[in-house]
């Protein structure tokens, strides 16, 4: 099933679900190895949260697509997920809602992502949820064959409600300027000893990825002129900031 945009739903290796691998007639017989993973997504989660995921496929194939779900104990749809750059979100049977590549990219360095946002149910059976995902892995030269699917998935806990518990905050940080003239991005995370920042491009792409210190100056002297998203996870927390280099 070619089709490069907007893939079938229902492929992610979930319970029950096939991918684009093991699918008679479809992407099969490549050799390719690594690895799909996300971030974003803290082990316990908030009710009510908005998060953002992002997905990673880190392989050594020429290009790459990706669809993930997100259940409950029950495998019932679990929380809302939102269409990103290079993301749209497709409806499957029972209620199921799938993010997936309506952009497929080249990995560059053995890395390409995909960054979009899911929020968090109210309640959820079980208190557990799962995502699933699947990358695929292609050699690019516009054919089924020589492709293989890489799946994984991670659990995570969906916090207990009660009046003594507040929802979380934003990380708390200090982040400036963000009309970049000069070479750094002074960084404070003020409830944190260290943290990890991705920078993303309008096209979604990773530019930055790094692990930060407290107190710590990101050098953007390499990127191009343009408007950037940073996004930060410090003691279980996340911040988005946008900052334009000129």
């Amino acid at each position: 099933m070619l089709n490069p945009s907007n893939p079938p739903t229902a492929k992610t290796g979930a319970p029950g679900e096939s991918t684009c691998s093991t699918t008679s007639g479809c992407h099969n017989g490549g050799t390719f190895i690594g690895t799909v993973s996300i971030s974003g997504v803290p082990d316990t989660v908030v009710p009510g949260q908005i998060y953002t995921i992002v997905l990673t496929n880190s392989s050594n194939a020429v290009r790459a697509g990706f669809e993930l779900t997100c259940w409950d104990e029950i495998n019932a749809m679990c929380g809302t997920l939102t269409a990103g750059s290079g993301v749209s979100i497709g409806s499957g049977s029972a209620g199921k809602k799938y993010a997936r590549q309506s952009t497929p990219k080249t990995l560059s360095g053995g890395n390409t992502s995909w960054s979009f946002t899911w929020k968090a149910p109210t309640t959820a059976s079980g208190n557990k949820i799962t995502f699933y995902y699947a990358s695929l892995c292609a050699n690019g030269d516009g054919g089924k064959s020589g492709d293989i699917a890489i799946t994984g998935n991670k659990s995570v806990v969906l916090q207990a409600t009660s009046a003594a518990i507040e929802p979380a905050k934003e990380a708390d940080i200090k982040f400036y300027p963000t009309l970049v003239q000069q070479n750094n991005i002074h960084i404070e995370l003020l409830e944190a000893q260290s943290g990890q920042i991705r920078v993303f491009d309008l096209n979604g792409k990773i530019v930055l990825d790094k692990t930060i210190s407290a107190v710590y100056n990101l050098n953007v002297s390499d990127l191009p002129k343009g408007i950037f998203t940073a996004h930060l996870i410090a003691n279980g927390k996340t911040a988005t900031r946008k900052f334009v280099v000129e």
